[in-house]
């Protein structure tokens, strides 16, 4: 009869231990397939960028491809239906900004509720607003664009849509400097600011990112912008809240959610894939150099974040009288 030492079999039962772990361990987060980001804003927006920026590097952490499905319009609810009905299988991941928020808040009858259709995964951070002007233009500070607003008929305005941060925060300003302005909406941010480019319209409220290359090329003036400090890209630009308007930091901020249902342990992996790319130091200098200030959340924290955001936005809303979306 064969007898074997008592320590190979412990180390024989060991490694059957580990080897029969290794598959669910490094079990896919969608089986067999690539994991659909859907995002809810044109291919080359600011979301798009950033969206993809860190996507392609939680791919990587996660060993599973990504693809992207961009479906943008009705101020992002289209792409957001789309990811609250999908199958909560780890198959689909929503990249969400305030714009679906402030949608929720206009609109009472989507096929969709945010809070109960989705799974916050991971929040990462946010774009101040700058309030940007052509260089051109006679208005070298905010007090010249408020005294010109108040001496004629008024001003006018781009934003991309209705509802958006851009929208709102222009509609903010012009309330609290007791003038008023045309709003000019386009779809999407990156013909609003051509429209600026054009001279169609006086100012614009765009993200940090998207005045940032602008300002750099000399087309653009930012005369202010809504962080809670001076941002380094901006180092000469004044924050809204030194010119005096209090509590003025609106910002397009991100979180990434799943379908209710999804595993928790699938929710656990993205967040963490996602923390891990934006400790990247190539992916946070590349961010950071636009102004983006990352903040990430995980689940509890996210899922907290989205209820504040939503009373805010909500009242914003109803104060301003808003009631449909382009």
């Amino acid at each position: 009869m064969l007898q074997f030492p008592r320590r190979s079999i412990s180390s024989a039962i060991a490694a059957l231990a580990i080897v029969a772990s290794a598959p669910l361990l490094a079990a896919p987060i969608c089986a067999d397939k690539a994991i659909k980001m859907v995002i809810p804003q044109p291919a080359g927006g600011v979301g798009d960028v950033v969206a993809r920026i860190i996507g392609e590097k939680a791919a990587l952490l996660l060993e599973q491809p990504m693809i992207y499905d961009n479906r943008p319009g009705a101020s992002t609810t289209i792409g957001t239906a789309l990811a609250a009905a999908a199958k909560p299988d780890g198959c689909t991941l929503l990249h969400m900004t305030t714009t679906a928020v402030v949608a929720s808040a206009i609109r009472d009858a989507l096929p969709y509720n945010i809070e109960r259709d989705l799974v916050p995964v991971v929040g990462i951070g946010s774009f101040p607003l700058a309030l940007t002007v052509l260089e051109s233009s006679k208005f070298k500070t905010v007090a010249d664009l408020i005294a010109a607003a108040k001496a004629g008929d008024g001003l006018n305005y781009s934003t991309g849509g209705t509802g958006s941060m851009g929208h709102l925060s222009a509609l903010r300003l012009l309330r609290e400097s007791g003038t008023k302005g045309t709003h000019v909406p386009y779809k999407g941010n990156a013909p609003a600011l051509q429209g600026l480019l054009a001279s169609d319209v006086h100012f614009m409220f765009p993200s940090t990112f998207e005045a940032l290359p602008l300002q750099q090329g000399g087309k653009v003036r930012v005369l202010a912008v809504t962080s809670e400090s001076r941002l380094p890209s901006f180092a000469q630009v004044p924050t809204m809240k030194e010119l005096g308007f209090a509590d003025f930091a609106p910002r397009i901020w991100y979180v990434f959610l799943m379908p209710t249902a999804t595993s928790p342990q699938v929710v656990q992996r993205v967040q963490e894939a996602f923390a891990k790319a934006l400790a990247d130091p190539a992916i946070a200098a590349n961010l950071n150099a636009r102004g983006f200030i990352t903040e990430v959340r995980n689940s509890a924290e996210a899922a907290t974040f989205l209820r504040t955001e939503s009373a805010r936005w909500k009242k914003v809303v109803q104060d301003n009288g808003i009631k449909s979306l382009d």
